[in-house]
């Protein structure tokens, strides 16, 4: 092989590993896209594209109800739900049991993390009405 096409075929290697060091860079980076409600009663994470952590903090009171819809169409989908004293009432992943009710233990600020890794789905958490 003569030296002009040695240099030429390692060109070309160094372009396709820099261009797929970019892309594994590219596809690894942090982001969201789609719909994203946050407010004191709900909270929804409807999920195009997702790769990292989302946060919301719920004030709830001892014998509140919060209906629960948890989705993984696609990657991989992890929520957490913090008592105020740190302690996880709720851990899943979307995939087993996505539809269920949660009843509140005691008054204080709830902690909702919600982490995605190249997901898409769903994440939608509501205080339901108290039937008086």
């Amino acid at each position: 092989m003569g030296k002009s096409k040695k240099i030429i075929l390692v060109g070309i290697l160094l372009l396709l590993v820099i261009g797929a060091v970019g892309y594994l860079f590219n596809y690894n980076q942090e982001g969201f896209t789609g719909s994203r409600i946050k407010n004191p009663d709900f909270y929804l994470l409807d999920i195009e594209r997702m790769n990292g952590t989302d946060l919301h903090t719920m004030e709830l009171h001892e014998d509140d109800v919060l209906q629960i819809h948890m989705k993984t169409e696609k990657g991989s989908m992890y929520m957490e739900m913090k008592a105020p004293d740190g302690t996880a009432i709720y851990q899943g992943n979307g995939k087993e049991i996505t539809e269920f009710t949660i009843k509140i233990p005691e008054n204080g600020v709830y902690t909702i993390v919600a982490e995605a890794n190249h997901a898409k789905g769903l994440i939608r958490i509501q205080r339901k009405e108290k039937m008086e």
